[in-house]
């Protein structure tokens, strides 16, 4: 892989996962309780090291699961499809 490869890679990452974080920010400001007592991880832990990523995948996972557990169902959470 060469470095430009890399690079264009690490923007995208970065692009993506502050694309996320403006919609986490969003969801929260419109009320969004579950969104608010789950997403933690910032948008360059999880662009940029394996642990961050890791972590904002799970609070995905948790997201949805609240989400279902309180509404019966994921809509709330298709957001996340992007």
């Amino acid at each position: 892989m060469g470095l430009f490869s890399r690079i264009t890679d690490t923007a995208s990452e970065v692009s993506g996962h502050a694309a996320l974080t403006k919609d986490i920010r969003k969801a929260v400001q419109g009320g969004d309780q579950e969104a608010a007592a789950t997403f933690r991880t910032g948008t360059l832990a999880a662009a940029l090291t394996t642990k961050g990523c890791n972590a904002r995948g799970q609070e995905v996972a948790d997201y949805v699961e609240k989400v279902v557990a309180k509404d019966g169902d994921s809509r709330r959470a298709g957001w996340l499809n992007r």
